[in-house]
């Protein structure tokens, strides 16, 4: 009679067994997250172009809410070196963010702190940085494929022949819009001559202002600024500008005539993918090694409209451009990714 009772039992306590394996929850797994919050470090500050992009991207993350995530974000100034660092630290440290998020060249502060809060998803944004391990993910912003129909529209509309760019660094990030400009220009008149100047900072409109009146001296009629919205020079002088990263027409309507588009809606949706995988499934971040960037035909940049300089531009300009974005996106024109340091014809 015991042993029937303790086979029973015994039987009982496997039975039991087996329905907890089958219904305990798989190991490392997580119910599915409702928000994630992001801690943001600028690059110059909300008043530049590059740092207004990655704004606006997030916004419309906020209002789209993959993954039916509730999306809030927090900016930070703009720092660098050991106070970066300690910016960076505190953000991890009070566990109030669960993405941090640089737009700009924080690699060596991020190596430092990583490995200390690996749950913590680590981004940066642009050229400068290097991977740090697997929490780090690094994105850029490439525009260079439409920098190269700027390239094209601006040989066609120049009277002269020669056009600018004021760029901020040689960095890989600028130096690849640059090469990319000038090989539009010239596949539609070879004889198109680039005049080049850095101003060496990142955001100093009175530096892009001397430059941009210099390269007017030197010829130019339609200038990319790349370093800044000086448009003031561009009206001044009546000549073309080319604005960079968003749409800015609406300051200077009557010189502006179209430029670069960076969107980062899918560098963010990426992010966001990644960081609800490490949080549903248990999995661990799994940066690679190398950048990461999305082409113009994966939404990754654009030309801006020609606004209230539309009826300017010549039909025939206006069908090349759209051919050449067309072809771009088709992928039957091949931009080359050109990162040498350029210079002025």
């Amino acid at each position: 009679m015991i042993r029937r009772i303790l086979h029973r039992v015994t039987l009982g306590l496997a039975s039991l067994a087996v329905a907890f394996v089958a219904f305990a929850p798989m190991a490392g797994a997580g119910d599915a997250p409702d928000k994630v919050r992001i801690g943001v470090m600028l690059s110059v500050g909300p008043e530049g172009s590059w740092d207004k992009t990655v704004i606006e991207a997030l916004n419309r993350a906020v209002a789209e809410q993959p993954h039916g995530l509730e999306i809030s974000y927090k900016l930070n100034d703009a720092v660098y070196g050991e106070k970066a660092e300690s910016v960076m630290k505190l953000l991890a440290k009070s566990g109030k963010f669960d993405i941090i998020l640089s737009a700009s060249a924080h690699s060596d502060q991020i190596k430092n702190l990583r490995e200390d809060y690996p749950d913590i998803m680590w981004v940066s944004l642009g050229s400068g940085n290097f991977s740090s391990g697997s929490n780090h993910y690094i994105y850029l912003g490439r525009v260079h494929e439409a920098t190269y129909v700027l390239g094209v529209l601006a040989a066609g509309m120049s009277k002269s022949g020669v056009i600018g760019v004021v760029g901020s660094f040689p960095a890989a990030d600028v130096n690849d819009q640059i090469n990319a400009y000038r090989a539009g220009a010239r596949s539609v008149n070879p004889d198109a001559k680039l005049k080049l100047s850095f101003i060496e900072s990142w955001y100093d409109p009175p530096k892009a202002m001397e430059a941009t009146r210099a390269q007017v001296a030197a010829g130019a009629d339609v200038i990319y600024q790349i370093a800044g919205e000086v448009y003031d020079a561009c009206k001044d002088s009546g000549i073309l500008c080319l604005s960079k990263y968003r749409d800015t027409s609406a300051m200077a309507p009557e010189v502006v005539l179209s430029g670069s588009v960076l969107n980062w809606d899918p560098v963010l949706g990426h992010m966001l993918d990644e960081w609800y995988t490490h949080k549903t499934t248990g999995a661990a971040f799994n940066a690679a090694e190398d950048y990461k960037w999305f082409t113009m035909a994966e939404g990754g940049s654009d030309i801006s409209p020609y606004n209230a300089l539309e009826d300017r531009v010549p039909n025939d300009l206006k069908a090349k451009v759209a051919e050449v974005k067309a072809g771009i996106i088709a992928g039957e024109i091949n931009v080359p990714l050109v990162l040498d340091t350029p210079s002025s014809d």
